[in-house]
């Protein structure tokens, strides 16, 4: 798994996460393969949703709470979008976003994301 880490002056400890994306476009989503670190792979799921909440698997190093989610797509754009993280017993990567930003991901597909 591929982390970063940093401090800042309050001494908090911030760790960000970088996963490779294979996406392919479903029927009103995205769909595909999430690589971390080529150690792990989970299927992954982008969707509509009404509120932007992340739901992932609970081995992966992330902590529950609010998380800034940058996708860096195939045409060099970055789409940042502020999220919920859920940990939760799946295996699947599941995303829920606005129709706008999934529009934009549907049109500059995605080929990774940062968690931070």
């Amino acid at each position: 798994m591929e982390m970063g880490l940093g401090i800042n002056t309050r001494n908090q400890i911030f760790t960000y996460m970088i996963i490779n994306l294979k996406l392919n476009l479903g029927d009103g989503s995205l769909y595909g393969n999430a690589n971390i670190n080529n150690e792990s792979s989970f299927e992954i799921n982008i969707q509509e949703g009404i509120d932007s909440t992340i739901i992932i698997p609970e081995d992966l190093n992330t902590n529950p709470g609010q998380a800034e989610i940058s996708f860096n797509t195939e045409n060099g754009k970055r789409i940042i979008v502020k999220s919920n993280v859920k940990k939760e017993d799946t295996d699947v990567i599941q995303i829920f976003t606005n129709l706008d930003t999934l529009v934009a991901l549907t049109k500059d597909i995605p080929l990774n994301m940062e968690i931070k």
